[in-house]
């Protein structure tokens, strides 16, 4: 017999639940998540973000399709499209189970894993977010929200390839001249400003590939490209992330962000 838990993130049930203050914390600064789901009222997360923010190790088994979440004295064990859920001992039913979305990459309940891994969640009705309070940090995951932007106003993908190579060329600006010059065209001077206070990225690697659904869209005038360099021998990924607006002279990077995570191979 199973032991069915009901996980809802209905507004009318969440909006009972308190937010947190992002002062609350030492740094102050709050994990941002732009890549929340809604399926049947309820909210899906990122597996890959349960594990690199919530402290959890995550196990893969292709051949089962399985995923075994572990933290401190909670084992959590999910299957692809199945709602049945173990945990420790116990069997959970799912109204909403893990499921696959846009290149392998897997989603599960924020609600049920938060919370079954010792995390409080809050719902904000009007920002559409929810968030998640750990022992020494908060997490806010907002919906992933699809952004028209006029085919005129997208980046190209020439563009998009000469702005990768400019990233490329300020690992190292030592043998450039006149950095702000040569830059400008590509870059904000915002960004210029913390290349050259930098001595050039504070990440070394070099990335080559773009992957097509790398690039997203915050609004027509802002968007996000994500590239990885590959899994190393420590079966790690190191993620580059970088931030680029629309101005009168095009598309330029506004800022870029260095991550490395330990690589969970599909999902």
């Amino acid at each position: 017999m199973f032991k069915k838990w009901t996980v809802s993130l209905l507004a009318s049930a969440v909006l009972m639940v308190p937010t947190f203050a992002a002062s609350s914390f030492a740094d102050g600064a709050p994990v941002q998540l732009d890549s929340g789901k809604l399926q049947n009222n309820r909210m899906l997360i990122p597996l890959r973000s349960v594990s690199e923010h919530m402290g959890a190790k995550v196990d893969w088994n292709q051949q089962t399709k399985q995923i075994t979440i572990t933290k401190d004295s909670t084992t959590i064990k999910l299957t692809i499209n199945s709602p049945k859920v173990s945990v420790n001992q116990s069997q959970v039913t799912l109204d909403v189970p893990a499921k696959l979305y846009g290149g392998g990459m897997t989603y599960v309940p924020l609600r049920f894993v938060s919370q079954t891994l010792g995390a409080e969640v809050g719902w904000d009705q009007q920002a559409k977010q929810a968030t998640i309070k750990t022992a020494d940090q908060q997490i806010v995951v907002s919906l992933d929200q699809k952004v028209e932007v006029p085919s005129a106003k997208r980046i190209t993908d020439q563009r998009l390839k000469v702005l990768v190579g400019k990233l490329n060329e300020a690992t190292d600006i030592s043998s450039i001249k006149q950095v702000r010059a040569y830059f400008s065209p590509y870059f904000t001077d915002r960004f210029i400003n913390s290349i050259i206070l930098n001595k050039g990225l504070e990440n070394k690697n070099k990335f080559e590939v773009i992957f097509q659904s790398g690039t997203t869209y915050k609004d027509s005038s802002t968007a996000t490209v994500i590239q990885s360099s590959g899994t190393n021998s420590n079966n790690q990924t190191l993620y580059r992330r970088a931030t680029l607006v629309y101005t009168d002279k095009g598309w330029k990077v506004d800022g870029v962000s260095f991550q490395m995570v330990d690589e969970i191979v599909n999902p």
